[in-house]
């Protein structure tokens, strides 16, 4: 009898020391500034032909390729772009996928004014070549709109999330837009759904930021969407990234009043309809906002992107904060 308690006891150990959050330290891991000032890029993305990074730049609508000493060479020019949030490529096809908004902190302002744009654009990976441009917001007309993270299933079609209102875009591989899934659920304050990812199982996760929760969306039936039972909530959740079928990380900054800054790494064993929190990595106030993977390593970025957002207009062309592109973990 003693011995199963003390076995009891050290089972609850271990459960709670694996679970109690960690200061990041970054002491080891590669750390990149990105030479050029003032980019406050929101999204992040990697291209294993040429074993570089692509971020958008939320500031001056730019997409940019980022090597390893931090040097940058803008891949995107497109005056259409206003901010730029997720940037995901599809290698397979030469595609890259720009998710475009604007919430009145972009040099190059949309002309109906902030939170009215959401568009989507796609254009040649190996050329920068605009092959498509298209209105999400159309779907849903005279609302507010930001469009945000996006995800590409193994057919090539693209999913957007939409943060401001209760949406999830679908653009087909011929590009041809629709509305995937509308649901009240997805209501709230400030930004809602925000990271999203596609699981090869069939299946979307993502997050809704100022609630903290993950939703897990069939493909073959939106309809029957369900939120992931978890022990927390990730407020300010704001990208994903899948490391293997039964694990990801949700990197979470702030949102609702709460200051987050963690890297929440986590498992499920029952495909995603509940999950465990295996590890907690805390950052300062440097505001994460998404990540990737490099081959065995798992990088993140940040930009304090917040601060252009509270700065006042007039003053935010004195801002020169450089982003960093952060190794915060190895995959084994």
């Amino acid at each position: 009898m003693k011995l199963n308690i003390l076995i009891l006891c050290l089972s609850i150990t271990s459960f709670s020391y694996a679970l109690e959050p960690e200061k990041f330290n970054g002491k080891g891991l590669e750390s990149i500034t990105i030479d050029k000032p003032a980019l406050f890029p929101e999204g992040i993305d990697y291209n294993p032909k040429t074993d570089k990074f692509i971020v958008g730049s939320f500031r001056d609508g730019g997409v940019y390729e980022i090597d390893f000493d931090g040097r940058y060479r803008r891949l995107i020019n497109d005056k259409r772009l206003n901010s730029v949030l997720a940037v995901r490529l599809d290698v397979k096809r030469d595609r890259l996928f720009v998710a475009n908004s604007d919430v009145g902190s972009s040099i190059n302002s949309y002309i109906e004014g902030p939170k009215k744009s959401a568009f989507i654009g796609i254009y040649e990976l190996s050329t920068g070549k605009n092959i498509q441009f298209i209105n999400l917001g159309k779907l849903r007309p005279n609302k507010n709109h930001l469009a945000n993270g996006i995800a590409i299933d193994d057919e090539g079609n693209a999913y957007v999330t939409d943060s401001f209102f209760p949406v999830i875009y679908k653009v087909d591989t011929s590009g041809r837009a629709s509305v995937f899934l509308e649901s009240d659920r997805f209501l709230g304050e400030g930004v809602n759904l925000n990271g999203i990812l596609f699981h090869p199982a069939g299946y979307l996760i993502a997050v809704k930021k100022n609630e903290g929760i993950l939703f897990k969306i069939p493909l073959n039936n939106p309809q029957k969407f369900s939120v992931i039972k978890s022990p927390l909530k990730f407020i300010g959740g704001d990208g994903l990234v899948l490391l293997s079928n039964k694990e990801l990380l949700v990197i979470a900054n702030r949102a609702a009043g709460k200051i987050t800054e963690t890297v929440f790494s986590l498992d499920s064993e029952n495909e995603w309809e509940t999950t465990n929190v295996t590890k907690e990595l805390k950052f300062g106030k440097v505001y994460l906002t998404t990540g990737v993977i490099r081959k065995d390593k798992v990088y993140v970025i940040h930009s304090n992107l917040k601060t252009l957002l509270l700065t006042p207009e007039g003053e935010k062309n004195t801002l020169n904060i450089k982003a960093t592109i952060q190794q915060v973990l190895k995959i084994n």
